[in-house]
């Protein structure tokens, strides 16, 4: 706050006032200058929502308005592309662009681009943002995450889709569950709070009688589309959700294969649980149950500690399970939603980098199944320490971490291959059924996997990683790299491809393996955020499109930013720019002038006949 002295020589102030949800105002003589959301610079949380379908049933006079502004905005073009348009058409032409761009309306496309980013701030907002123009919708501070006597500390800890009914069979709106706590600590009571994602309003809030250690978004939905949810709390029970007889039946199908882990950091302890029956002392809840057991894996503290834990997103889609190489071979990637990427360091790594010489460091990773305990594959990088920040995605995991030995960072792939499929190469086996394609995969089978893997210098620190995600999983894949110069990097799967030889063969060339070399490159043209930056960049979130080629991403920080990539081009769809009219009137022109020419000829043949 300060005060200034006025024109007419008066004293004023100014004050600058943060609220409750981290906004800003800007206050003078009383009034409010400007206010700014900084609320959005501590996002904790994001999903996203569909938008409304576009209502059928337009007027008459509404149409015949649209086919003469598309009539005029064409015949403008038209007059641009053939260089005759003046400075008035030109501006015309530009307006018109602004008036129908299509981002920014509030019903979905058929494409998919446009959504609705529904974001958990710090400070228990919500926020709706428009990924068409990066407006806010709608705001709100929940009232279940602010102080209260029964809740002296809320927090939020995420917010999760709830409900998602199918536009043709319901008429009820899309609406996120936003799960917190009345204490910073793992042991304080839960809350639960539900807001429909086209209006922005809270339609229940409640408080839990137990704790929430662990949420897990299980793959199973009830006639209402509402996801189900298991809850674990600190005792190591399990909650079910939504608490409705109908969830509970669709939960005792799959009651036998329900599986999940628990990391205890500190001890260097990671746990299987599996389900067993209901909750003990709990005789009239049914949506309680009790947690047993299935296996532990406790690594050493005095040269193991875990620093990095990471698995496959449950939603990401596979297109195909086979990988054609070099010479027609096949090999079959190991696909798993079991799978667990851990990383330790020996203790005296563990602090920043420089804090252990090369001979005390050593960084160990490991996969391992959550189902099982089983470790698949672990590898032990001498001389290497954190941090490790990792990505998981089909049958690979690429991982950045630093080398004190080359003074330099790494990255590092590793790649599983399936071998109990790896006889499934003939094709007379498979057109004949003759093979185990079909069969399906368990993690009781001990499995015969192989691994390859590679590592690559690195000249930049990393804050975050992330890969692009399609809705068929068709399009090649792309890192989205944070660096700590806060800008984002995609950079080709192919080049962590740990395959790569000094000189690849010519089978291997076409089948697009990169020749080695020692360090990946850095293509300015490869920045997806250009020359901005984003500020305090913490996190980068991938969200597929209905167009294949194409897939959404967020990232935020202090700043925020959105854009919308193409890994593998634009190859299903025109460009926004393409030029129908020309079109039209290029077919309109080949058409008039095949009329032309058979007339032309006709008259020809008729002459020689006289003659």
């Amino acid at each position: 706050m300060n005060n200034y002295v006025r024109t007419d020589k008066s004293h004023g102030f100014r004050a600058l006032i943060v609220m409750e949800d981290h906004s800003l105002l800007l206050l003078q003589q009383g009034e409010i200058v400007w206010s700014r959301e900084d609320g959005l610079a501590s996002i904790i949380g994001v999903t996203t929502s569909e938008l409304p379908v576009e209502k059928e049933g337009v007027s008459v006079a509404k149409v015949e308005q649209n086919l003469f502004e598309w009539l005029k905005e064409h015949m403008l073009k038209v007059k641009g592309a053939l260089m005759l348009a003046s400075a008035e058409d030109l501006a015309a032409i530009q307006g018109m662009g602004l008036r129908s761009s299509e981002k920014s309306k509030m019903t979905r496309d058929h494409n998919g681009f446009r959504k609705l980013l529904i974001v958990l701030t710090k400070s228990g907002k919500l926020f709706a943002l428009h990924t068409g123009d990066g407006r806010i919708v709608w705001s709100l501070l929940l009232n279940s995450l602010r102080q209260s006597e029964a809740c002296e500390n809320p927090t939020g800890i995420n917010v999760y889709q709830w409900q998602v009914p199918h536009h043709h069979a319901m008429d009820e709106n899309p609406s996120v569950l936003v799960v917190g706590r009345c204490k910073p600590s793992s042991d304080a009571l839960g809350i639960f709070s539900f807001v429909d994602t086209y209006t922005g309003k809270e339609l229940k809030s409640f408080g839990l009688d137990h704790s929430i250690a662990q949420v897990i978004q299980l793959p199973f939905t009830d006639s209402t589309e509402q996801h189900l949810h298991l809850l674990i709390d600190t005792s190591g029970q399990a909650h079910l959700y939504p608490r409705t007889p109908e969830a509970v039946a669709i939960f005792q199908l799959e009651f036998s294969n329900i599986y999940w882990y628990s990391v205890e950091a500190d001890n260097g302890v990671i746990k299987g649980h599996g389900l067993k029956s209901n909750c003990d002392g709990e005789v009239a809840n049914n949506y309680c149950f009790g947690a047993r057991e299935v296996w532990s894996i406790v690594f050493p503290l005095e040269t193991e500690k875990i620093i990095t834990t990471i698995t496959r997103k449950s939603n990401e889609v596979v297109h195909t399970q086979a990988k054609v190489v070099a010479d027609q071979d096949v090999m079959y990637k190991y696909i798993s939603k079991n799978l667990l990427f851990v990383a330790t360091v020996s203790p005296k790594a563990s602090g920043d980098i420089g804090s252990a010489t090369p001979e005390e460091s050593h960084l160990v990773v490991y996969v391992v199944d959550t189902v099982t305990g089983r470790i698949l594959h672990r590898m032990n990088h001498h001389g290497s320490q954190g941090p490790v920040h990792a990505v998981f995605s089909e049958n690979w995991i690429v991982y950045h971490h630093f080398n004190l030995r080359a003074h330099r960072y790494e990255m590092t792939v590793i790649e599983i291959y399936d071998q109990s499929r790896a006889d499934n190469k003939d094709v007379w086996k498979i057109v004949l059924g003759k093979h185990n394609l079909t069969s399906p995969m368990s993690s009781y089978s001990r499995p015969g996997v192989t691994t390859k893997s590679q590592s690559y210098y690195f000249t930049q620190s990393v804050k975050a990683i992330s890969v692009t995600s399609t809705a068929k999983g068709i399009t090649s894949k792309h890192l989205l790299i944070g660096t700590i110069g806060d800008q984002v990097l995609a950079m080709d799967k192919r080049f962590f491809d740990p395959r790569r030889s000094v000189n690849p063969t010519q089978s291997e060339k076409e089948e697009g393996i990169l020749p080695l070399t020692d360090s990946l490159p850095i293509i300015p043209q490869s920045y997806v955020t250009h020359a901005l930056k984003v500020e305090g960049l913490r996190g980068i979130v991938t969200v597929p499109a209905k167009l294949e080629s194409a897939t959404l991403v967020f990232t935020h920080g202090v700043d925020l930013f959105f854009t919308r990539l193409a890994p593998s081009r634009t190859y299903d769809s025109l460009t926004e720019d393409f030029s129908y009219a020309l079109l039209l009137i290029t077919i309109v022109a080949l058409l008039v002038a095949i009329f032309v020419t058979w007339v032309l000829s006709e008259k020809k043949d008729l002459s020689d006949k006289w003659r």
